[in-house]
């Protein structure tokens, strides 16, 4: 009987499986469940998949831009925490709203991004799903490669075992030259 109580002892001391924390690293991280995590691997390498399909296609890099970036992580938070995918916020909110006022009137565009069960420590690879999601959809596609755009944020975040992605793009203005506006 006592090593009976001892192994259910035993067992109600053993910690539950740690979830993933949205780390990119080969280390497990507990995390609270529900908890919104950042996954900045999965957004360096979008960018990097992005710039490489530009290249590829004759068109200048885009630069990673801080408030962009924010938007993006901001917005994808935002349909976590929220339960919808849009590009407009259930208030009505769309990327003009949702950028500074002097981002605003530039040229812009976003694409966005959903999935579940994907491991978010296999950071290429779910990298490059978003990539190929958005190169086969032709609205979003035409984002990636408008060549008036010179700037870049991608937001990738994860909660429990669902994620979101949001790309922004931006065109601004060179030495005063407008940026180019049009499909390649």
């Amino acid at each position: 009987m006592v090593t009976v109580m001892a192994l259910v002892v035993m067992v109600a001391w053993v910690p539950a499986p740690a979830q993933w924390s949205g780390h990119t690293s080969g280390k497990l991280q507990p995390a609270t469940r529900g908890t919104l995590v950042n996954l900045p691997g999965v957004e360096a390498a979008i960018v990097d998949l992005t710039n490489d399909i530009r290249r590829r296609n004759g068109l200048a890099i885009l630069l990673v831009d801080g408030i962009g970036r924010d938007v993006a992580r901001g917005h994808s938070a935002d349909m976590l925490n929220r339960n919808y995918f849009s590009h407009t916020s259930p208030e009505g909110r769309t990327l003009k709203e949702r950028l500074p006022a002097n981002l605003a009137t530039r040229q812009w565009g976003e694409n966005i991004w959903t999935g579940s069960g994907q491991n978010p420590r296999q950071v290429r690879y779910l990298a490059q799903k978003i990539m190929d999601g958005w190169m086969k959809s032709p609205g979003h596609r035409a984002n990636i490669l408008t060549p008036g755009y010179t700037h870049i944020g991608v937001g990738v975040m994860a909660k429990n075992q669902e994620i979101k992605a949001t790309q922004v793009f931006i065109g601004v203005a060179v030495s005063g030259i407008p940026p180019r506006t049009g499909k390649p």
